[in-house]
């Protein structure tokens, strides 16, 4: 995962533990916004890039998760909300779930198939 979005989160973990919910909200609100940046997402607003990663094939229930990090973001920085531990942490959890299917099964992916490849190649020299 690029070194931007784990920053943003790790710094929004140590707000939620550290019972600064306001704080973890925004933080979570900011791995997302670099999380579709980082994904190439160039609209002028959160929502419109979130929307952007559908298009990108995101599945449809898994953009819920930025979207609904993108309102606890938003209602802790423009209405003062201080959400709850367990939905700060339901929150830094559907961050993490798409951090996993954008950045770490590709690359697992990607590593399964390269070992595969090299394999298959030893195996033509070495019939």
């Amino acid at each position: 995962m690029p070194e931007r979005i784990r920053s943003a989160y790790e710094e929004a973990s140590r707000a939620e533990n550290a019972s600064a919910a306001r704080l973890a909200g925004v933080g979570y609100r900011s791995a997302v916004e670099e999380l579709c940046k980082d994904q190439g997402a160039t609209h002028h607003n959160l929502h419109g890039k979130i929307q952007e990663l559908a298009v990108k094939g995101l599945p449809a229930d898994v953009i819920t998760a930025p979207d609904e990090t993108r309102v606890v973001g938003n209602d802790s920085v423009h209405h003062g909300v201080e959400y709850a531990a367990e939905e700060l942490a339901d929150i830094a959890e559907l961050v993490a779930e798409v951090a996993v299917l954008l950045y770490v099964q590709p690359t697992q992916r990607r590593r399964m198939a390269e070992s595969r490849r090299r394999r298959h190649e030893a195996a033509q020299q070495n019939p």
